[in-house]
């Protein structure tokens, strides 16, 4: 669209631009050089206007966000829901699954959702332990209903199910001097799939805990180079001194799991080789943003013509 009407003034500026007696007038060189000028900045705007456009989006097979805190043996799961615009929605807990009985708890509603920022919070608390404790594998599910459908999330009481995992580096082969970061995520097992979405999250979260090489007593022990910072383990410049397998200990009222993770056969990384030069004409553009990288396809394409012409 933004073409077409660039394109339509541009005829109407042809034919203003028509020779008139006495009347000075620019040569054919400059004329056609003012019709590439147009031409370039209209496609340019064009371009601009359709990718500004931007769309939010709200994916219906992701859940709310619930998290947990334990107070002595008060446990409270709160569920958050974010970014629905729609008035009407609302957000409750309930046992077994989004269509069990309802739980008490306390919602929370901010934002305006009228423009799309609506969040919906609800808090429930109940004992993991000691008298009036809530029973082990118990399923609290949060469900947010709305008018486009149903979103919901569920977590299970019991013993922590630790899964390694390697955040970095990303690819199979370990080198000598890399930085490899071990996670120890907690899940729950899948005991309903109808019901249940894969791998609910176990509550309490767990104390979590490493140690180079499973030991009957638990020493924590760890080599110079290793640390732990938010339950993850990170090693620094892998050495052979960090070869061995390492134990992540998950614990939390329920019980202890452990989940290990093996290094070895460390290698030397590949030798880099500099990426090839190319020769240039003497002028280095570095990265520009779109709009600017336009403006120089604009300013190539006239450079080009004016040359066409010339020769």
């Amino acid at each position: 669209m933004f073409v077409f009407l660039c394109l339509k003034n541009h005829s109407d500026l042809l034919g203003r631009t028509s020779v008139q007696p006495g009347v000075p007038h620019l040569s054919d060189m400059a004329q056609t050089t003012q019709r590439v000028r147009w031409i370039c900045l209209c496609l340019v705007f064009a371009t601009v206007q359709i990718g500004g456009v931007l769309a939010a989006v709200t994916d219906p097979d992701v859940g709310p966000l619930i998290t947990d805190s334990l107070d002595g043996n008060m446990l409270q799961l709160k569920c958050t829901a974010d970014k629905l615009s729609d008035p009407t929605a609302d957000i409750a807990w309930h046992l077994d699954g989004p269509d069990g009985d309802q739980v008490i708890f306390a919602i929370k509603i901010e934002g305006d959702a009228a423009i799309g920022t609506l969040k919906l919070t609800a808090t429930t608390a109940f004992n993991v332990s000691g008298t009036g404790a809530v029973a082990k594998d118990t399923t609290y599910a949060c469900k947010v209903a709305r008018g486009a459908g149903t979103l919901w999330q569920a977590v299970t009481t019991g013993d922590p199910t630790p899964r390694s995992l390697r955040v970095e580096p990303d690819r199979s082969q370990l080198y000598y001097g890399d930085t490899l970061t071990l996670a120890c995520p907690n899940y729950g097992t899948q005991t309903d799939p109808d019901t249940l979405p894969p791998d609910p999250l176990t509550v309490p979260s767990p104390q979590i805990d490493w140690q180079l090489n499973f030991t009957d007593t638990w020493t924590g022990s760890l080599p110079a180079g290793a640390s732990v910072e938010d339950s993850k383990l990170i090693i620094t410049n892998l050495g052979d001194s960090h070869v061995g397998s390492y134990t992540c200990r998950a614990n939390n009222t329920y019980g202890t799991r452990f989940a290990f993770y093996p290094v070895d056969n460390l290698m030397d990384a590949p030798p880099t080789t500099a990426p090839p030069t190319t020769p240039s004409s003497g002028v280095v553009v570095s990265k520009l943003a779109c709009s600017s990288c336009s403006m120089i396809v604009y300013l190539g394409l006239e450079v080009l013509f004016v040359r066409y012409l010339m020769e």
